[in-house]
């Protein structure tokens, strides 16, 4: 029997994972979880990563698992495009910037005006959160800590360093920095010398499968190899499919619509400025659009709790019945997307264009769902174009709710293969029994997730009370498509 432990860091919640592997059998042997690790600054309106209580809770994780189990390996995968800046003497020069800083309305600005030829090299549009405008910011704001700072580290990397020592870049999760070179497989040197950032705070490009280290405790060492260290290109490792392009759905905080396929199929330059292109880890690419999910609901949930006690299940029991409401919002919108201020901007926003009440939880809840999955179904179209395909499979903590996963599967006409929920931990376990040779190859790998983690299938219904409103929703953003831009 092989058994690894597994770290998957979302942006609200984290799980360690130890899995085992015998006689062709995968087993979820126990889960830890923990929570708030983000620092709110009022003073500076910033919101910081509070690494100590991350890594407090990991060493707990790898103590109490590494006592009840023979844990062979450790991998860990997180979020994209935040990083840490450590000193000569290997000390963090401040807390690491949480992207969510970089979505409030003052900071939108950051990286906006880079020129064309950063997405063209590195794949990744131009966003207020990627790693090359968070950079910008901490040029305007933290100079002093910036010069200070020897080396760079993506989060999962940063992990690394503070559990081994060791300072190395994964693929995949350089591949979010709009900073990796697309073409060359390697840092953009020059792009980064553009921002006024020496390239010498950047370390070695490492791939998946790599021994990074090792961990002393207390009678032996234990290794930690690379993954898939993107939690979203984990996921994606875990399809349960071998077909040279795929289309998947990662429905987390974060919701990433795209194609995973062979890198000449997929990148042909000029680039289509409507995606990110990144490293699956691999070799294949990733053709990616990203857009806030189930973050919108995290925070309805959290306003809704104010006034009275609600469930993510009890909101699900609501919707089973839901018909349509008339109300339409662009959730990659900027004025939607301040932490605490949604549904007071959607109900505004409401009024203002005469849209149906959202007061209640379910008309809130329903009005959401309900926008996100026209935005999957129309992204979806736009992506997958006159694509042969025959199933999209959907991930994440969104594919919990019948009701969004239904109404997708209705409005794109395609079916929906819904995963193992906890898809980023999977691929990030399969990619450690590679590399500790307990997995022979990607066929083996196939074979034994749709064994032990079958998809359940979505097929779509041809007519529902939904498709006119979706057809309402289009010509409402196309009338409108200056006020949403």
């Amino acid at each position: 029997m092989s058994t690894i432990l597994a770290f998957d860091l979302g942006a609200t919640s984290a799980r360690g994972i130890v899995f085992s592997l015998m006689n062709g059998q995968i087993k979820e042997e126990k889960v830890y979880r923990f929570t708030d690790y983000q620092v709110i600054d009022p003073n500076k309106d910033e919101i910081h990563w509070n690494i100590e209580k991350i890594m407090t809770n990991i060493k707990e994780i790898i103590t109490l698992a590494t006592t009840e189990y023979v844990i062979e390996s450790i991998g860990i995968d997180t979020w994209g495009c935040d990083f840490g800046l450590i000193d000569k003497k290997g000390q963090l020069v401040l807390p690491p910037l949480c992207y969510q800083t970089m979505l409030k309305e003052p900071n939108l600005h950051y990286g906006g005006d880079l020129p064309t030829h950063f997405h063209e090299r590195t794949g990744i549009p131009n966003a207020s959160i990627n790693t090359s405008s968070q950079l910008l910011y901490l040029k305007e704001h933290y100079p002093e800590q910036l010069n200070k700072a020897s080396t760079l580290l993506m989060m999962p990397d940063l992990i690394h360093f503070l559990l081994t020592g060791t300072i190395l870049t994964e693929s995949s999760i350089a591949s979010t920095s709009q900073l990796f070179d697309i073409d060359k497989h390697q840092w953009a040197s020059d792009l980064i010398e553009q921002l006024g950032i020496s390239p010498s705070l950047f370390s070695t490009i490492v791939l998946p499968y790599t021994k990074i280290g090792l961990i002393n405790l207390a009678e032996k060492q234990l290794p930690i190899h690379s993954v898939m260290s993107h939690d979203t290109a984990s996921a994606i490792f875990a399809l349960p499919t071998n077909d040279h392009s795929c289309f998947f759905l990662s429905s987390g905080t974060w919701s990433v619509l795209g194609e995973k396929s062979e890198r000449g199929i997929l990148v042909n330059h000029p680039l289509d400025t409507n995606y990110s292109y990144e490293q699956a880890g691999d070799g294949k690419i990733l053709k990616l659009k990203n857009m806030l999910g189930m973050w919108f609901i995290e925070e309805a949930l959290a306003f809704s709790n104010q006034t009275q006690s609600i469930t993510i299940q009890q909101i699900q029991d609501m919707l089973l019945t839901a018909e349509p409401i008339h109300f339409f919002f662009d959730n990659e919108h900027p004025e939607f997307l301040s932490k605490g201020q949604f549904v007071k901007k959607l109900q505004q926003y409401g009024n203002q264009h005469h849209f149906s009440s959202i007061e209640e939880p379910q008309q809130l809840f329903l009005a959401i769902y309900q926008n996100l999955a026209f935005k999957y179904a129309e992204t979806f179209d736009k992506l997958a174009g006159s694509a042969p395909f025959t199933n999209l499979y959907l991930f994440g903590g969104g594919s919990k709710s019948h009701f969004l996963t239904q109404l997708t599967a209705n409005l794109t006409q395609t079916t929906i293969e819904v995963c193992y929920s906890e898809n980023s931990a999977l691929g990030n376990a399969l990619a450690q029994f590679l590399a500790i040779k307990a997995i022979k190859n990607r066929e083996e790998l196939v074979t034994l997730v749709t064994e032990n983690y079958p998809p359940i299938s979505f097929f779509p219904e041809t007519s529902t009370p939904f498709n006119q409103t979706y057809i309402n929703y289009k010509q409402f953003m196309r009338r409108n498509i200056n006020e949403l831009s």
